[in-house]
C-alpha cells in the first residue's frame, strides 16, 4: 500500500512535470502572438506600392475598366425612335410649350424673338395669342 501511494504521487509529479512545461509554452506563444500583433497594429500602414496607391477614385465609382463590353448592343426600332425630338412624339407639345415660354418671357421682361420666329415656322401667329 505505501508503494502504491509512492507510485501514485511519482505519476503526478511527472504528470505535472509534464503538464506545467506545455502550459507555459502555449502561454508564451499566446502572448508573443498579442505582442506581435499589437506592435504590428502600432506600425503604418504601407501606401506607396500597395494595390491601393494604385486604385482610383473613377474606380469606386464605375468598377475597372473593360476592353470589351459585357454585351454587343444591337440597334432596333426603339433606339431609331429616340433619336427624335419628343416634340415629334407627342403631337401639339411644341406648340403648347412654345405659348408657355411665350407667356413667362413677356411677363418677365425676357425676350421673345427667338419664340415668335419658331412660332411662325410652325405656322402659328403670336399676335393672335392672348
Amino acid at each position: 500500500m505505501y508503494l502504491r501511494k509512492i507510485t501514485s504521487l511519482m505519476n503526478n509529479l511527472h504528470f505535472k512535470q509534464i503538464l506545467v512545461p506545455s502550459v507555459n509554452l502555449y502561454s508564451f506563444s499566446v502572448k508573443q502572438q498579442k505582442q506581435s500583433s499589437e506592435e504590428s497594429n502600432q506600425k503604418p500602414l504601407k501606401y506607396f506600392g500597395s494595390q491601393a496607391s494604385r486604385w482610383t477614385a473613377q474606380d469606386s465609382r464605375s468598377g475597372p475598366k473593360r476592353d470589351i463590353p459585357w454585351f454587343q448592343p444591337e440597334e432596333n426600332d426603339i433606339d431609331q425612335s429616340l433619336d427624335r425630338s419628343l416634340f415629334e412624339h407627342v403631337p401639339g407639345l411644341e406648340e403648347k410649350q412654345l405659348i408657355l415660354s411665350y407667356h413667362y418671357n413677356k411677363e418677365h421682361g425676357l425676350p421673345t424673338g427667338d419664340i415668335e420666329m419658331r412660332m411662325t415656322e410652325l405656322g402659328m401667329k403670336p399676335e393672335t395669342i392672348g
